[in-house]
C-alpha cells in the first residue's frame, strides 16, 4: 500500500521540519505533498528535503502566493497525489509509532477510509493518553474501543460521524475522494467539515483501528484556527448547508439524528468562541439555516439547541 502524506504549511517552518523528519524516521511515506499557503517567507523545497534528510524527488512543494486556508491547500495536494491512499496532516500533527503498525494492518484491505484513533495533548494535564472524552464516548457506543482493526457497521458509522470533524486521523483511498468530488470547504475556518462528514455518506466500506497513530498538539492561546473568535466562523453554514442537503437528498435518514445533534453542539462551540458582537449575525444564521433544513430535523431539536454542549475543537 503506497501513502501520500499531504501538509498545508504557513509561517510555521519550525514544526513543518520536526515533522518532516518524523516520517522520514517512520519511512512510511512513498510521497510528500506539502502546500506552502502564503507564508511571509516561502519554503524551500530543497532546503526542506535535506534538513529532513528526505529522499530525491518524495518531497513536493507546492505553493499559494497569498493565504487561502488550510482547506484550498489541502484541496491542491489531493490534486498531485500520486499514490493509492492519502493522509492529511497540519504542520504541527506528530505521528507516532504506531502508523506503520497501522498500514501494517491495512495493507491489502479494502476500504474507502480507515478512521484510527489518536493523542490529544489536552489529555495530559490529566496525567492520561488518548482521545478527548467527548470523542471517546462516541468509539464506545459504535462497539469499537477494543480491536486493533475493524470493519464499521451503518450504525457504528452514525455513531462515529459525530466525533470531531479532524482530517488528520483518517487513512483515505485516494480514488474514493477523487471519484466522489470529496475535499474541504474552501472556508477560513471549519473547513474540514465537509470532507469529515461527505467520507462518511458516500464510503461503501468504512474500517476502524484504536492504534493512536497521530500525537495532536493543541495550543490554548494564538493564532491557530481552534483560537480565532471573527466573522469569518459565521462561514460555518456553507459545508453544514452542503451536508444537510446531501443526507436529506439521498434520504439518510440513519444520518439525521447525528447530523442534527452534532450541528447542536456546534452551534454552542462556535458561540461560545464567537466575539459576543457576533452572537445576533449568529442567531440569524442558524434561524436562516433551520427555516432551509428543519423539515428533516427531529422532533427534539429544540432541546438539542438549548443544551449545554461538552466543549469541541471545531475548527
Amino acid at each position: 500500500m503506497s501513502l501520500t502524506v499531504a501538509i498545508p504549511a504557513h509561517n510555521d517552518c519550525a514544526s513543518l521540519l520536526r515533522l518532516l523528519r518524523m516520517l522520514r524516521a517512520l519511512g512510511c511515506a512513498e510521497q510528500i505533498v506539502v502546500v506552502d499557503d502564503g507564508s511571509q517567507e516561502p519554503l524551500q523545497g530543497t532546503v526542506l528535503q535535506a534538513a529532513a534528510g528526505l529522499g530525491a524527488g518524495q518531497l513536493q512543494l507546492l505553493r499559494h502566493e497569498t493565504a487561502k486556508g488550510a482547506g484550498a491547500a489541502r484541496n491542491l495536494a489531493l490534486a498531485h497525489v500520486r499514490t493509492s491512499r492519502v493522509l492529511f496532516l497540519d504542520a504541527d500533527d506528530r505521528p507516532t509509532r504506531a502508523l506503520p503498525w497501522l498500514l501494517q494492518d491495512l495493507a491489502g484491505q479494502d476500504f474507502d477510509f480507515c478512521l484510527f484513533q489518536h493523542h490529544d495533548t489536552r489529555r495530559e494535564a490529566q496525567a492520561a493518553f488518548g482521545q478527548m472524552p467527548y470523542d471517546q464516548v462516541f468509539w464506545d457506543a459504535a462497539g469499537l474501543s477494543l480491536g486493533a482493526l475493524s470493519p464499521v457497521t451503518p450504525f457504528a458509522a452514525a455513531q462515529l460521524v459525530q466525533t470531531s470533524n479532524y482530517p488528520w486521523n483518517k487513512i483515505y483511498r485516494t480514488a474514493f475522494l477523487r471519484e466522489h468530488g470529496i475535499g474541504c470547504s474552501e472556508t477560513p475556518v471549519h473547513n474540514d467539515i465537509e470532507l469529515h462528514w461527505m467520507s462518511f455518506l458516500k464510503a461503501r466500506r468504512i474500517l476502524a483501528s484504536t492504534q493512536p497513530a497521530v500525537l495532536h498538539q493543541v495550543s490554548g492561546t494564538g493564532g491557530r484556527l481552534t483560537n480565532r473568535t471573527g466573522a469569518e466562523r459565521l462561514q460555518v453554514f456553507i459545508p453544514l448547508a452542503r451536508v444537510a442537503a446531501e443526507i436529506q437528498d439521498r434520504s439518510l435518514d440513519l444520518y439525521l439524528q447525528p447530523f442534527w445533534s452534532f450541528f447542536a453542539g456546534l452551534m454552542q462551540w462556535v458561540k461560545n468562541n464567537l466575539d459576543p458582537r457576533l452572537h445576533p449575525q449568529l442567531a440569524q444564521r442558524t434561524s436562516a439555516f433551520l427555516a432551509a433544513h428543519a423539515q428533516a430535523a427531529p422532533a427534539n431539536l429544540p432541546g438539542l439547541l438549548e443544551a449545554p454542549a461538552a466543549e469541541r475543537r471545531r475548527a
